[in-house]
């Protein structure tokens, strides 16, 4: 692919595999990451360190953020904002708050760049595996601008609608894919009291009219066997939630499904598994019987 260079800032479990499926795609890399340790396989791999995120606006004019939240976005595009001109243009792949991705790109665009968001949806293996669904806010100029390298990170990429867009869709998905979590761990903490194996109902589920990703992917993969190893931490996903209730504040709209999902989780975010993987809630939840398998 012939683009470059590009800086990537945020080399955590999700950039450093999305950063180096850019690698694999020929794309040259300024990479940027509070703790450069985090960076160094990249290095390794011919990308080049910046000591700052100033440091890699004025090497690239399209620079790709994936850190954990909007205040980590604020501070790096604020740092950035000085050195941005024409011709720049800022992929923000962070699961974001809408509001505060607007602000920022009202001050990207008064220094004469470019702003979308594109947070992405598929977890540590999608990321791996360049499977990731890929959710766009911005103009369409500037989606096909980046167009090439979101391709070389995901599988599906979506024009969703203006700025924040993007990142409004992401809090949508993950307070559903919340909600068929905690419901599911529910279901099967009641099917076992009724003396169904649970591995035997969420087979019987992943095969009817109940299945969800919760069925088909978390309970197999992370929960049945009991390593809760999902990738994606207790305190992101209470985030993102914490972000659809703001959202849905903002819209006028008083959610009543999705509250339940959204007050697990706040539950589980005051004892230890605050520190946990986000499908360890099945265990606040009562599976198995209120301890972990």
């Amino acid at each position: 692919m012939s683009q470059g260079p590009v800086g990537f800032i945020g080399t955590g479990k999700m950039g450093l595999p999305m950063a180096g499926n850019l690698l694999a795609a020929g794309v040259a890399l300024v990479v940027h990451d509070l703790a450069r340790a985090a960076a160094e396989p990249l290095l390794a791999r011919g990308a080049t360190w910046a000591a700052s995120a100033a440091e890699v606006a004025q090497r690239a004019s399209t620079v790709i953020t994936i850190v954990p939240s909007s205040r980590e976005v604020e501070a790096v595009v604020g740092a950035m904002l000085p050195h941005l001109r024409a011709g720049h243009l800022l992929i923000d792949m962070t699961s974001a708050d809408p509001s505060s991705t607007r602000r920022l790109a009202k001050d990207v665009e008064a220094r004469g760049a470019r702003m979308i968001d594109a947070p992405v949806s598929g977890g540590v293996g999608g990321a791996e595996k360049a499977t990731l669904s890929i959710m766009v806010g911005g103009e369409a100029a500037d989606l096909e601008r980046a167009r090439p390298l979101l391709a070389a990170m995901g599988r599906n990429v979506f024009h969703v609608g203006g700025i924040g867009t993007g990142h409004a869709m992401k809090i949508v998905n993950n307070v559903l894919s919340a909600t068929c979590l905690t419901a599911t761990a529910e279901a099967i903490v009641v099917a076992m009291r009724a003396g169904i194996d649970p591995a035997r109902a969420v087979e019987i589920v992943s095969a009817s009219t109940g299945r969800n990703d919760a069925t088909m992917r978390k309970f197999p993969e992370f929960v049945l066997p009991g390593n809760f190893r999902s990738g994606f931490a207790m305190a992101l996903m209470d985030k993102d939630l914490r972000g659809f209730v703001k959202l849905a504040a903002e819209v006028g709209y008083e959610p009543q499904v999705t509250a339940a999902a959204v007050r697990w989780f706040e539950q589980a975010m005051q004892g230890p598994l605050a520190q946990g993987d986000h499908v360890e809630v099945v265990t606040l939840i009562g599976y198995p019987e209120g301890r972990r398998p």
